[in-house]
């Protein structure tokens, strides 16, 4: 009887956890990625958290707060999370000359690193395991492709993030697409610390309107600046006559989809990005596997007949696809 109390009790503490063997730690598992006051990645970390949930353990999204400093905030994020030597590291690689040094060190270190929407055309080089995201240079493309079609002969293509290979290598696509039409493109840069400034936006867009009165044609890689190309061509006089494009969803570009007054918009599917990404760290922290190849979450190209839809969704399923 003695024997079956003392066989009882230590199965309770095993049980309670407070015995026997050593229970399984969750993997350390940082990611690091854009700021959430950018509507493109509030989906993402909603889809990061989301696989967290579903796999049953905690992570970190490590990212910026403003646009002030955005190289180099990025790049100290990298350094402090490949300090605490995670299982695993997930990184947007946004800015390769500064950020991809330190990436591939904290790869050189043995630490296990997944390139997640930036830096795709770098993930081999920083030592990345696999990438999530997308082609950029096809998403451009395939936007250029799509204005040329609607008679587009003379493209503005506007990068709110110099620097940011993925948007510049947008715009390449963009104006090859364009000049393979038998269209051309210019392309307009707006200052990084002026990203969520409409003013500054409205102004630089009128105004490269207003000295090329050519232009009939925009594609902006950025809610913010899809918006205001509506306004600017408004305000230029040049409504009906200057066709839109846009990258990453957001309330207000839907409805203006919806109403005609945007062509199209990009739907890159952060959500997808930040589920997918999650998930592959975490099988290969647990199981030590990743795809052979990149995995693409996007694009979805949204046109008029598909906008109502999604506004339709996101109030149903708020925070999968840009902002409400």
């Amino acid at each position: 009887m003695k024997k079956l109390v003392v066989a009882s009790a230590l199965a309770a503490i095993a049980a309670a956890g407070l015995g026997g063997p050593a229970q399984a730690k969750d993997p350390v598992i940082i990611m690091v990625s854009g700021p959430l006051i950018e509507p493109f990645f509030g989906p993402l970390k909603k889809g990061a958290d989301d696989a967290a949930k579903a796999l049953g353990i905690e992570y970190q999204y490590s990212t910026i707060q403003d646009f002030n400093n955005v190289q180099a905030d990025l790049t100290r994020l990298v350094q402090q999370a490949a300090a605490r030597q995670p299982d695993v590291l997930v990184v947007s690689n946004f800015f390769p000359d500064s950020m991809g040094p330190q990436i591939k060190k904290a790869a050189d270190a043995g630490i296990p690193v997944i390139i997640m929407d930036g830096g795709f055309a770098q993930w081999r080089e920083v030592g990345g395991l696999t990438y999530v995201g997308y082609d950029p240079h096809e998403v451009g493309v395939k936007a250029g492709e799509i204005e040329a079609k609607a008679g587009v002969k003379h493209g503005l293509c506007v990068n709110q993030v110099p620097g940011n290979p993925a948007l510049e290598s947008m715009c390449a696509g963009y104006g090859e697409a364009m000049k393979a039409g038998g269209s051309d493109s210019k392309d307009l840069t707006i200052p990084l610390q002026d990203t969520q400034n409409q003013q500054v936006n409205l102004q630089a867009i009128k105004g490269a309107l207003q000295a090329d009165t050519a232009i009939d044609g925009i594609y902006a890689l950025g809610p913010t600046q899809v918006d205001v190309s509506v306004r600017a061509v408004q305000e230029a006089g040049r409504e009906g006559k200057v066709k839109i494009g846009g990258l990453t969803l957001a309330r207000k570009v839907l409805e203006e989809v919806r109403d005609g007054k945007v062509l199209f918009d990009v739907d890159l599917q952060g959500y997808l990005d930040g589920y997918f990404a999650l998930t592959i760290a975490y099988q290969k922290a647990k199981f030590d596997m990743v795809p052979a190849e990149p995995l693409f979450a996007g694009p979805h190209f949204v046109f008029q007949k598909d906008a109502q839809r999604i506004i339709d969704l996101n109030k149903e399923f708020p925070g999968y696809r840009g902002t409400e």
